[in-house]
């Protein structure tokens, strides 16, 4: 099993925020200044990549924040 299975969900909840702030970053001031901000937040360099290379996939809203009935309605 991978190390994430028993992460802290506190834990992931910071780093998602670390990562949104990064993607307001991004559109903002650019992927160097990203790029920097989520090396100092303590996001994982492999993390860092991914969302910044695919920010243009991002989902448009956050389903964490929406119950489950609400979104297969």
């Amino acid at each position: 099993m991978s190390e994430n299975y028993h992460a802290d969900p506190r834990a992931d909840a910071h780093m998602a925020a670390r990562v949104d702030r990064a993607l307001k970053i991004l559109e903002t001031d650019g992927m160097h200044a990203a790029f920097a901000f989520m090396q100092l937040a303590g996001v994982p360099r492999g993390v860092a990549r991914r969302v910044l290379c695919g920010a243009n996939l991002q989902r448009q809203h956050d389903r964490r924040r929406l119950t489950r009935s609400t979104r297969e309605s």
